[in-house]
């Protein structure tokens, strides 16, 4: 699916003070092309910031879409999170060529008294700076928190959801979340029920762009807390190749408790 990038979003349940600052919960994960062939793979890891406030970083090696070797970056967001709903705050990612050297900066600023979100994509070989303003009207989320999002969904009990995603291009979609159901996945190894996610995305007039912009699923497991397992779908853009990105954590459950001290 064209808005979504990567899934690896989750992070490892801690012990029982989870929560509390200074906690860190990591998820690792690989993105393949429908051959089987390994494109790149990632870490993620949460730290919870203060109060309800909590701050992801994504690490990322390999062959990227729209990249002809390839790159690295790291990417940061802080986001709110409470029992319905995950928020981002911000987004700014660091990208660099294969030998390490910075290549561009990409910056994302969420306004909820406006509802406004400013994204920015410095090139940094070809000094250049662009920047778009994108108004949403739903609840937003960038790449980084999809999988968060994705888990919300299903903890919420919902059937269907319309949501706002800001992709990498830039560009706002709307999206509607799915319930598909119930099934059986092989996974690192061994059999996992999951619940199947679709992500369609809602065109309007422009429908018929559908078929250059399919929809996505992700599968999640059955059993709380519902972390992400598996994404199918296009990496980034209409010109992007279909891949598919697994989880490789066999056993930790990918939840952000709550900071105990929370009335959210």
């Amino acid at each position: 699916m064209f808005v979504l990038v990567m899934w690896g979003v989750g992070c490892a349940a801690g012990p029982a003070h989870a929560g509390l600052e200074g906690d860190v919960y990591k998820v690792s994960y690989v993105c393949y092309d429908l051959k089987g062939n390994q494109r790149w793979q990632a870490t993620a890891e949460i730290r919870h910031k203060e109060g309800i406030v909590y701050t992801i970083t994504e690490r990322m090696n390999g062959v990227y879409a729209g990249y002809s070797k390839p790159i690295s970056w790291v990417a940061t967001t802080d986001f709110e999170r409470t029992k319905d709903t995950v928020k981002p705050l911000n987004m700014d990612q660091h990208i660099f060529d294969e030998s390490g050297r910075p290549i561009a900066v990409v910056t994302q600023d969420f306004n909820y008294v406006d509802k406004v979100v400013t994204c920015t994509h410095e090139d940094l070989v070809k000094k250049t700076v662009s920047k778009k303003e994108f108004s949403f009207s739903k609840d937003v989320v960038n790449r980084l928190l999809q999988g968060l999002c994705g888990q919300k969904f299903i903890e919420t009990g919902r059937a269907t959801q319309e949501i706002q995603v800001i992709s990498p291009e830039p560009a706002l979609y709307t999206i509607e979340l799915r319930m598909i159901g119930g099934e059986e996945i092989e996974m690192n190894g061994r059999t996992r029920k999951a619940y199947k996610i679709c992500f369609d995305p809602m065109l309007g007039l422009l429908n018929f762009v559908k078929v250059f912009l399919p929809k996505a699923y992700a599968w999640h497991s059955a059993e709380p807390v519902y972390e992400w397992l598996k994404y199918d779908g296009l990496e980034c853009s209409v010109n992007s190749p279909e891949v598919v990105i697994l989880s490789l954590d066999r056993t930790v459950t990918t939840s952000i408790p709550m900071p105990p001290d929370s009335t959210q």
